[in-house]
């Protein structure tokens, strides 16, 4: 029989895994597997800070769009003329754009990393009759997820499911 459950990285799964090795389940008969919360890739990593970096360069466009056309309607007012009101508005307006935008994402993204811990799955081969006794383990120690699995046995040929 197979048992697996999903944890969050912590002390609590240390413990788990420690009251398991103390009852009786050899390190033979527990696999414990690190889970990706997001791809290592470096082509992936390059991808993400350039695409914050194109959106961001997006929305300094558009703010220095509308920015220009506000300096220049009001430079018709001021000394320098529509021309070089328009275009210091515009050098402002990407700033002002480009900034919120990059300091709203770099906040957001800090803020969904420092939530995620990354998740550990375990997978022990048992008998059934220390199945519950593992699941007990398992739940005592804060575990996300448990799961069992009937190991099939061949039969004349066939699989069977005890």
């Amino acid at each position: 029989m197979l048992i697996i459950g999903t944890f969050e990285h912590s002390i609590e799964l240390e413990q788990a895994l420690a009251i398991l090795e103390h009852s009786g389940i050899s390190r033979d008969h527990i696999l414990v597997s690190f889970m990706d919360s997001e791809p290592t890739s470096p082509s992936h990593l390059m991808s993400k800070s350039h695409d914050v970096r194109s959106k961001g360069f997006e929305v300094g466009i558009s703010f220095a769009t509308g920015s220009a056309v506000i300096g220049a309607s009001v430079g018709f007012i001021l000394t320098w003329g529509p021309i070089i009101w328009g275009l210091i508005a515009s050098f402002i307006g990407f700033g002002i754009g480009f900034g919120l935008y990059y300091i709203i994402k770099k906040g957001n993204r800090r803020s969904h990393f420092a939530k995620k811990l990354p998740e550990v799955t375990i997978v022990i081969q048992c008998t059934e009759d220390h199945s519950n006794h593992i699941k007990e383990i398992m739940w005592n120690y804060r575990a996300l997820t448990v799961g069992q699995v009937l190991q099939p046995s061949l039969q004349h040929g066939e699989m069977t499911v005890k």
